[in-house]
């Protein structure tokens, strides 16, 4: 495998490529994976590459382990609860919906010190404020509220975000910022009452909460984002156990 994308590293595009094989059905689930050295072989990389590729894939829950037998690709069900870093547009349609959205506002703010330390900036850096409803095929079904650290100078406009539609594939497509990874909290609030007028529900009900800073593919927090959802979103998650504490 000899690299084009001199930013993306090899363990990387090889994880890619297994992951589009399991997509594909050529590693069927709960199939072994290819033994260490044959990947090394057929994909021209070092084993170091492979085992680097292999552990990436078991922490996004599409690979498992079991000891003394090998590595196996996992169950749809397992990869399906498996939280990667989708836009709402692109998981809207993993839902078989039609995503939207309506603009509340997009203005240039400073950020408060809460914000600031999330994202690893100084207190009243110039911060991009979008706060959005999410729309589930024509009904409300969120209100988003981002506050983005875009590179010094970037611009981003109100048209730009209505004919895309994705924030994140702005990101990509535009500034070259790759959202990769996100730390979530997940709880339940009671609907206040911008919630009633905008998102159809009664005052005080629930609400799932979740905030997320994402992280690009450099470890670097891009962006801080609280969203609401009505009951009938469903927010699935993997959790898994990171160490032996």
């Amino acid at each position: 495998m000899r690299s084009t994308k001199t930013n993306v590293p090899l363990y990387q595009q090889l994880a890619e490529t297994l992951k589009q094989l399991m997509a594909s059905g050529n590693i069927g689930a709960k199939e072994p994976m290819p033994a260490e050295r044959e990947l090394a072989i057929t994909y021209q990389v070092s084993r170091d590459t492979v085992r680097k590729a292999i552990r990436l894939l078991e922490e996004q829950g599409l690979l498992y382990s079991d000891h003394g037998r090998g590595t196996f690709a996992a169950p749809e069900s397992v990869r399906q609860m498996s939280r990667f870093l989708d836009s709402f547009t692109d998981d809207t349609l993993k839902r078989g919906g039609v995503p939207g959205q309506t603009i509340l506002s997009m203005e240039n703010v400073a950020a408060n010190m809460a914000i600031a330390s999330l994202l690893h900036m100084q207190p009243d850096e110039p911060l991009l404020r979008i706060k959005r409803v999410r729309l589930m095929n024509s009904k409300p079904i969120g209100l988003q509220e981002s506050f983005l650290r875009l590179p010094e100078g970037a611009q981003l406009t109100q048209t730009e975000l209505e004919q895309v539609g994705s924030l994140y594939r702005i990101l990509i497509d535009k500034f070259g910022i790759k959202p990769s990874e996100s730390l979530e909290s997940v709880g339940a609030v009671a609907a206040q009452a911008e919630d009633v007028a905008l998102l159809g529900v009664a005052l005080g009900a629930p609400l799932l909460l979740c905030e997320r800073v994402m992280l690009s593919d450099r470890r670097e927090p891009v962006e801080y984002c609280e969203m609401k959802y009505v009951p009938p979103y469903r927010y699935k998650t993997r959790i898994s156990k990171g160490s032996a504490g």
